[in-house]
């Protein structure tokens, strides 16, 4: 087909107001929108303003929302419930070919198992979901769970897809060690604490989690070390070491010089994936993570980290000490986390059902 697509991607109008350059939400449609342009195709970023922070590239460029001529493209992605809400903003969210992709799905009532969002926030982002079932030709989720409770929900139907989060194929070579004033083994938990505002439980539960895990690694000489932005006023700073939020860029270092990454479920059951667990191991870093997180899979195909049960902290513990001092191969491990998890393996699902569709429209 020689005709060229052009796409048009979606996040939030806002998005380089609101810490961009620390979200993993940024990475996430920046790496998608560049793949999707390494493909072939011509993709526009709709952003609030021109900024140097938008990449450019023969095929990608980013465009002022007030500058969009929506009819010029004949795909539409979004990104999250924000991103088919900027669209219902332009009154555009009637376009023929809809591509959303959903980071959580939440039910109809308060007490669905896996789902940490509840009232009002629950509510909001249910009626958004109802929006997106109507107008979108295809949906993507980040799980299997995610896509059953979809599925529950609004039925059975073709156009839904599986799209976990990605990571970088080409990553900077190690510049610096950022824990040089530190002398224990470092552990690090890399991720953005929930706001207090928004699901104040779950912002508690993971304080009070680091706090033990915190106490627990420090009898063991072992650091704790926080990064990222959030509510952390009640994070004990004798056991947790908080160095803050890191831009997206400039992370790496703080995964090739740690010893061993941690990942916290959101309760018993979870629904949502962790993106962290592929940076961890992009780098060769080997993960420690509680059970009911349900992209823990890649940890065990990968071979480099231990799965707790969930709420085990001396366990936990324990694993992150055995997972320090473990003779791993790290090189298998990242050889498996690039032949499987990068950002261009995701683009590829949304290539092939877009070209698929235009194929059938264009001939």
């Amino acid at each position: 087909m020689e005709k060229d697509i052009r796409i048009a991607t979606v996040y939030k109008k806002d998005y380089l107001e609101v810490f961009g350059p620390y979200k993993m939400s940024t990475v996430r449609w920046t790496r998608i929108s560049e793949s999707l342009a390494n493909l072939g195709f011509k993709v526009d970023m709709i952003i609030n303003s021109n900024d140097a922070l938008c990449p450019t590239s023969p095929n990608l460029q980013c465009v002022p929302s007030s500058k969009v001529i929506w009819e010029k493209y004949p795909i539409v992605k979004t990104l999250y419930h924000t991103g088919y809400q900027a669209l219902v903003e332009e009154g555009v969210e009637r376009h023929p070919f809809v591509i959303s992709r959903l980071g959580s799905v939440v039910g109809s009532s308060d007490d669905v198992p896996g789902v940490h969002f509840f009232k009002d926030e629950r509510r909001k982002l249910y009626e958004v979901q109802l929006q997106i079932h109507e107008g979108s030709k295809y949906v993507a989720f980040s799980s299997s769970p995610d896509k059953l409770l979809w599925e529950e929900e609004f039925g059975q139907k073709d156009g839904l897809l599986l799209v976990p989060t990605g990571v970088d194929r080409i990553i900077p070579d190690p510049s610096g060690n950022p824990y040089t004033e530190f002398h224990e083994r470092i552990a690090v938990y890399i991720g953005n604490i929930r706001k207090s505002v928004h699901q104040m439980e779950l912002n508690s539960l993971w304080q009070e989690k680091l706090n033990a895990l915190g106490s627990l690694l420090k009898k063991k000489g072992i650091r704790l070390c926080f990064i990222g932005l959030g509510d952390t006023e009640k994070i004990d700073s004798s056991v947790v070491t908080c160095l803050g939020p890191v831009r997206n860029d400039r992370i790496w270092d703080y995964q090739y010089f740690a010893d061993v990454g941690i990942t916290l479920a959101m309760g018993e059951v979870q629904n949502h994936e962790s993106s962290k667990i592929y940076y961890y191991l992009r780098t060769g870093l080997p993960v420690v993570s509680e059970e009911p997180i349900p992209n823990n899979y890649v940890i065990e195909e990968s071979n480099l980290g231990f799965i707790s049960h969930y709420q085990d902290n001396q366990v936990m513990v324990d694993m992150i000490e055995a997972a320090i001092f473990h003779k791993w191969d790290h090189e298998g491990a990242i050889r498996y986390i690039l032949n499987n998890h990068t950002w261009d393996k995701r683009a590829r699902i949304y290539e092939q059902v877009i070209r698929e569709e235009c194929e059938a429209q264009w001939g």
